[in-house]
């Protein structure tokens, strides 16, 4: 199979080089410095990336990334027959857009925890003055240097505030903040059943457990129940089908109270090659299902995905993203600090994950 990856981030990066191993996959990438074949293309020259796909005889094209919002890869590949996993673009303002998700959330009747939205640094100040304490300040789009900072008063909320608009951000979000673990789930979805490929117990974005005990099957058919089907049945009735991954970032209370906080519209990079390691299927094919709309003929239920017997863990070193595995979770551990992982770190997330 020749496949082509489009994109710059770190995740398309992790996800080409995984698929790239693969002796049955010619793969070719717009990377450079990956183990796949670099095409030389930049992402946004989408002509040029039809004409290579078309060329090449592509079999398959993967598009994710900060780039996906602006490019509408899907019409232009679908136009010449081409088969490629990315989402609708109408569909995609949910995951590149939190203030757009967030009502999107609403709307579908979703639960997530109480927001307000900004375009004026003095209305948001304003605003937080009132506010209960901690609060969540965040920007209104995905980045990788600003994420979302928990104010424990005023004067740092405040600042926080001034701050994401004086780097130029349009609308700065508040949240109420609820106490509990976080996880993000993953979905394929072929635009209207989507199946669970896993899910990743996070800390601070730096480190990552797949499938963590505390996400047992009551919960996760809560959440798909009460969140992701929902939200991709919600997108259907908009003729907004989304098909591709989508990733759900959530917080589950000691209660067993589930919040979506925002959506992703691609692995997150911390998480990408534990989930792409954790499953037993074979991801190209997993791929074409989701585009030519057969998954519900390869799984019976949501969660028939077939994993892998071991436990996958990373964590973030250097701006890069350390992984491994093991057969128990002590070992996975033992085996993580040797490659540089802080004990101190994993031992404040666990006392989180353990609630």
């Amino acid at each position: 199979m020749r496949i082509l990856t489009i994109g710059n981030s770190k995740n398309i990066e992790i996800l080409t080089n995984f698929l790239a191993q693969n002796k049955d996959f010619l793969v070719f990438t717009t990377l450079e410095n990956t183990e796949a074949n670099a095409t030389g293309i930049r992402p946004e020259n989408i002509d040029e990336l039809r004409d290579f796909a078309l060329a090449n005889e592509i079999n398959l094209t993967i598009a994710a990334g900060d780039t996906l919002p602006d490019i509408d890869y899907l019409t232009v590949f679908g136009e010449n027959n081409l088969a490629i996993l990315t989402p609708d673009r109408e569909a995609l303002k949910i995951a590149s857009s939190k203030a757009f998700g967030k009502k999107f959330i609403y709307k579908n009747k979703i639960q997530t925890p109480r927001f307000a939205f900004f375009e004026k640094p003095n209305l948001a100040i304003e605003h937080i003055k009132t506010a209960q304490y901690p609060i969540i300040i965040k920007p209104d789009g995905h980045s990788d240097t600003e994420t979302a900072y928990i104010a424990e008063t005023f004067s740092a909320a405040k600042k926080q505030a001034e701050k994401l608009f004086q780097r130029g951000n349009s609308k700065v979000l508040t949240e109420e903040y609820i106490y509990g673990k976080e996880a993000s789930i993953y979905v394929l979805s072929d635009g209207f059943k989507p199946i669970i490929l896993g899910s990743c117990a996070n800390f601070q974005n730096e480190i990552s457990i797949l499938n963590p005990s505390f996400l047992d099957k009551n919960l996760e058919e809560k959440i798909y129940n009460e969140i992701i089907f929902p939200t991709i049945s919600g997108l259907a009735r908009e003729e907004a089908e989304y098909t591709g991954v989508l990733g759900f970032d959530v917080i589950i209370t000691p209660k067993k109270e589930v919040y979506l906080i925002e959506y992703n519209s691609f692995f997150k990079d911390i998480d990408c090659e534990i989930i792409l390691k954790g499953n037993a299927e074979n991801w190209a094919k997993l791929f074409m299902d989701a585009i030519i709309g057969t998954l519900q003929d390869n799984f019976e239920t949501p969660f028939s995905i077939k994993k892998e017997d071991e436990y996958f863990g990373a964590f973030r070193l250097d701006n890069e993203i350390i992984s491994d595995s093991a057969k128990t979770l002590r070992a996975l551990k033992n085996k993580l600090f040797a490659e540089g992982l802080d004990e101190n770190m994993f031992s404040e997330a666990e006392k989180i994950w353990r609630l």
